[in-house]
Formats: structure tokens, sequence, C-alpha cells
């Protein structure tokens, strides 16, 4: 798939460089972001700023608790972890483990590489959302926005995170991919090439990792798939 975009989308950064991606190993996402419901009886912990509400996304995440998260789940399929983690809470302290040659060789739960978030966000679609191109004059909270207002949670028709999955899917059957609420990824930043690349791999950032998809508090220029 191209990565990116072209230098016409509405709402682009100058970083995100057009590219080819090619990906050889098969994934599985999740179709929702992790629930507070979800996240509490896993962890025994509910971190969220606005909790009491156990089918919005889990927030007051940090990269760290995310990772732990995802061990925790390898754990429970007696899957190997790919994270090696110490603490817990907003203590957590967690680095991609040694023992696999790259994240993609990790047969457990893990966060998604970026350039897997951003397949998994575009479903095969090239466009700024997989609903179409912003409008130039409704990149910001402008009410209504034809575009985002069917797909995605943001500051132009919500003002805190909605219950996951009340808005229509993408074409892999993902839910609240932009917007709702912003999504870790497994490795830090860097910035793109225009060569071809395959199964990437960003720095190991993790105090610098990234985040995707924007969420309900951003402007529409924010919910991109780039």
């Amino acid at each position: 798939f191209i990565m990116g975009s072209p230098e016409t989308e509405v709402g682009r950064d100058s970083d995100e460089q057009l590219h080819e991606v090619t990906l050889t190993r098969d994934f599985l996402m999740y179709a929702y972001l992790v629930t507070q419901a979800e996240y509490e009886a896993l962890m025994s912990d509910n971190p969220s700023s606005r909790s009491g509400c156990p089918d919005c996304p889990v927030e007051n995440v940090s990269w760290f608790q995310g990772a732990a998260y995802c061990n925790a789940l390898s754990t429970l399929e007696g899957l190997d972890q790919c994270y090696i983690c110490t603490g817990s809470g907003h203590s957590t302290d967690c680095e991609p483990s040694d023992a696999f040659a790259t994240p993609y060789d990790c047969p457990g739960y893990r966060l998604p590489l970026e350039a897997e978030w951003e397949h998994a966000a575009r479903s095969g679609d090239s466009r700024a959302t997989y609903r179409g191109d912003l409008d130039g004059h409704g990149t910001g909270c402008n009410s209504p926005n034809a575009v985002l207002d069917p797909i995605a949670w943001f500051c132009g028709n919500a003002s805190s995170p909605q219950p996951v999955g009340r808005l229509e899917p993408n074409a892999f059957g993902l839910y609240d991919m932009l917007g709702n609420l912003w999504e870790w990824v497994h490795d830090g930043f860097s910035d793109y090439g225009a060569d071809p690349v395959t199964d990437p791999v960003g720095p190991n950032q993790r105090l610098d990792a990234v985040h995707r998809g924007s969420s309900w508090n951003f402007g529409a220029r924010d919910a991109r798939a780039a």
C-alpha cells in the first residue's frame, strides 16, 4: 500500500512523505478501542480521567501501560510476551522483548507497527479517510462534517470520549480508527523516506512513541489515515 499523503491532501503535514510499503506478515487487530471495563478486568486498574463509562475507551494510558496490557492478553492466551515489563500502573516500564529479531516475529499481542496501523486504518482506501477526503473549509471543529460525522468522534461532534463501536466501521470491520481517542503504535518517530520499504520498524524510542488516529478533542485535519 502507499503510506503517507499527497501534497494536495487537505490538512496534510510536511512529514507525510508518500512511499510504498509492503507488509509480508498477516496480523490480527482488535476491532474496537480497548474499553475501560476491559482494561480494568485484566489490569485491576482504570487510569481514565473520565471514569464511569465502562464502554468508553480507556484513556490516560501510557505507552508502557499499553505494552503491559498486551503482555497480559498474551499470558491469558498462553502466547509469548512481546515486551519485558516491570512495575505497575503509571510506574510501569516496558521495552520490546529481545527474544525476537523484529516485532513481526512475536506471536503474542503487541501494539501495531505504525505501518500496520495505517494499513488497517486505510482498509484499502488511498484517500484521507475511508469515507473520503476532507473539505478544505472543514478541517477544524466545523459541524456538521459530512465526511467525519458518520465515522469519527472529533471536536465538531463530541465533547468527551464516546462509547466504542457506535459509528461506521471501515472496510476491514475496524471501528474508531479515526477519532475518539489517540492510539499508541509500537515504534518511535522517524522521518519517512521516499524509497519502497518492506516490513518497516521505526526506532525503539519508547519515550517518543507515535500515536495515531486523533481524538474527540482535536480538529478534523488530525482525523486522517496519514
